[in-house]
């Protein structure tokens, strides 16, 4: 029985040392990522879903959240490659994401939507995610967020649950730096 209890101690103990190794590990590669995204705060567990772990990330924005202009957009970079594009969009009337998704004069490209179960209006792909909601601002009455990884594969689900837990904590965030009257 004391035989037993020693092996399951140590193997408990290489359990948790093992684990503490690879959660500051984690940590010290997550230190490359920002902590906002295009001009919004980001846990950087949710960067590292699609950007990656231990990426240099640099982005070309355009968005200013306190002056929006109907379209805006915001490029994020990871070791210098073209990694998700985000698409900041305004206008008067709503829209339906999924309708918006399926259509082939789409902006957006996300493939295979699918409708979530969200408090936004928001679909998710195999490649990206869009959310809208209503938003009085200069620029429009309604507030759209698309999200595309650029290296998805369209016709592969692997990044589709990564992307929806994204888009959950991200899009209520940017709403939330927007002024919304």
């Amino acid at each position: 029985m004391k035989h037993s209890v020693k092996i399951t101690l140590a193997l408990m103990a290489m359990a948790l040392a093992a684990g503490v190794g690879l959660w500051s590990e984690s940590g010290s590669r997550d230190t490359k990522l920002p902590s906002s995204l295009c001009g919004t705060e980001v846990n950087r567990s949710l960067s590292r879903l699609l950007l990656g772990a231990g990426a240099e990330v640099t982005e070309r924005n355009e968005v200013d959240h306190g002056r929006p202009r109907p379209s805006s957009w915001c490029e994020v970079f990871a070791d210098g490659k073209d990694a998700l594009s985000m698409r900041f969009a305004w206008h008067p009337d709503a829209i339906d994401p999924y309708e918006v998704a399926r259509s082939v004069n789409s902006v957006s490209n996300v493939a295979r939507p699918q409708r979530t179960d969200s408090v936004f209006q928001t679909v998710v792909g195999n490649n990206g995610a869009i959310s809208t909601v209503p938003c009085k601002t200069s620029a429009g009455s309604y507030f759209t967020l698309t999200v595309l990884m650029k290296d998805a594969d369209s016709v592969d689900q692997t990044h589709r649950a990564d992307i929806e837990k994204f888009m959950r904590a991200y899009f209520p965030a940017t709403v939330s730096t927007l002024a919304c009257r």
